[in-house]
């Protein structure tokens, strides 16, 4: 546990303001404090926001940013609903300087994958026949973070991240060739009313919090160090997949693999000053108290994990005529450090090979190129949470599913790290 006071931070990546679309503010009828809703953003430098996260943008901006309109009032409107307190907004207004903001709730964007695969008429079965839809994936990962709040008037004021949340979305549909089709499909998977959005992992979060968290922080993780070598980036480049097995994928695979068996808070890979930047300019009077908020991207993660992935495998593991057997697969060093004294608590070689079978002569190579795409997700998704799940059961046999060797580690060891993975839980 740790206390934060206001400290100067470092200047920042290049980011984008979002002031314009993120003006309403909201009082819980709990004491004194107040739920602010803080926004909504990126967390990747802006000028990778169409590189990295150009669908999401694309969606959000159509139809002159209809679709940042829509998210925010359905991001709004779910924390009205579903936190524990009556809580009021007035669009368009600025933080009063009067009030006393509890909790303050943002949510950015961290990586993305669209694939859409084309068939043709007669490819498939039933009413999908016909050539004018195609198969379409998207996953899309964010960061749902959490800070409490107390305001620099008589004293220094004090701003704590209570818990940071990483979640991710998946859809997949046919969908037709209108121009449309594809940003309707990302603003569904973003914020349809079905469990496998971003908006329900949003909702299930608000549930849980109460705006009276203490001012104490719990431990945080945070990727720090992610390489890919030449050897594993020139394979992953040859198969066309070198722009989405990027190091921002395998952070965010880490991440939501460790909430997902110990609920650990866990920093998103880049942080940008999406939130921090707005919350500044929004205080109707005395400017100089949102000056607490420069403090909002600092990096307070106790734990950090480093991790290089080595090798990538992508090879013909056996043929006939019409089928071939395709082995993929990767290998993985991880390790997680003390951010104090930068001394390493664990590490350890992951190694996970999926054999699948397709067929051969299709007409297109982009074919090829999504089956790829979609068995190396597989491959890092399984061998990641087999890790983390490993690790909370003190399972050798899900260890061993990913790539861990019994040799390479003992039984303290995997008790030290299921303690520092616990110790980052919310409310731990």
């Amino acid at each position: 546990m740790k206390r934060r006071q206001v400290l100067a931070l470092p200047a920042g990546l290049a980011l984008i303001p979002l002031s314009s679309l993120v003006s309403r503010y909201s009082y819980a009828n709990l004491g004194e404090r107040s739920v602010v809703w803080g926004g909504s953003g990126f967390n990747v430098p802006n000028d990778e926001i169409k590189l990295r996260l150009v669908r999401i943008n694309q969606s959000l901006e159509a139809g002159n940013q209809a679709g940042w309109r829509l998210w925010t009032d359905s991001l709004f409107a779910n924390l009205e609903k579903d936190f524990n307190g009556v809580i009021t907004s007035g669009p368009g207004m600025k933080i009063e300087y009067e009030s006393d903001p509890g909790l303050i709730f943002s949510l950015g964007f961290d990586y993305e994958n669209f694939l859409r695969i084309d068939i043709l008429p007669g490819e498939l079965p039933g009413d999908d026949a016909d050539g004018e839809r195609d198969i379409s994936f998207y996953y899309l990962f964010s960061s749902i973070r959490v800070y409490s709040v107390r305001l620099p008037r008589q004293s220094k004021g004090q701003i704590n991240l209570v818990y940071s949340q990483p979640v991710k979305a998946f859809n997949r549909a046919m969908l037709d060739t209108r121009e449309h089709s594809e940003n309707d499909f990302v603003l569904e998977t973003l914020m349809a009313d079905a469990d496998y959005t971003t908006l329900s992992k949003f909702k299930a979060l608000v549930g849980r919090i109460s705006v009276d968290e203490s001012f104490f922080e719990p431990s945080h993780l945070r990727v720090r160090s992610a390489r890919i070598s030449p050897e594993a980036l020139g394979t992953l480049s040859s198969l066309e997949l070198g722009r989405e097995f990027n190091t921002n994928f395998f952070a965010a695979m880490i991440g939501v693999a460790a909430n997902q068996s110990f609920e650990a808070s866990v920093l998103p890979f880049v942080m940008t000053d999406y939130l921090s930047s707005t919350l500044r300019s929004r205080f109707d009077k005395e400017p100089e108290i949102g000056a607490i908020f420069k403090d909002m991207d600092a990096d307070v993660a106790s734990y950090y994990v480093d991790f290089s992935v080595n090798k990538v495998l992508r090879k013909i593991s056996a043929e006939n005529a019409s089928k071939q057997q395709i082995a993929r697969g990767l290998a993985m060093d991880i390790s997680f450090l003390n951010s104090s004294d930068n001394s390493v608590i664990f590490k350890t070689t992951l190694v996970r090979v999926e054999k699948r079978e397709q067929v051969k002569g299709a007409r297109e190579e982009s074919w090829y190129r999504s089956n790829d795409s979609l068995y190396f997700y597989y491959a890092v998704e399984k061998m990641i949470g087999d890790f983390f799940e490993g690790v909370k059961r003190l399972d050798m046999n899900l260890l061993k599913n990913a790539g861990v060797r019994p040799q390479d580690v003992t039984q303290s060891d995997l008790e030290g790290l299921k303690l520092l993975l616990e110790s980052c839980r919310y409310g731990a």
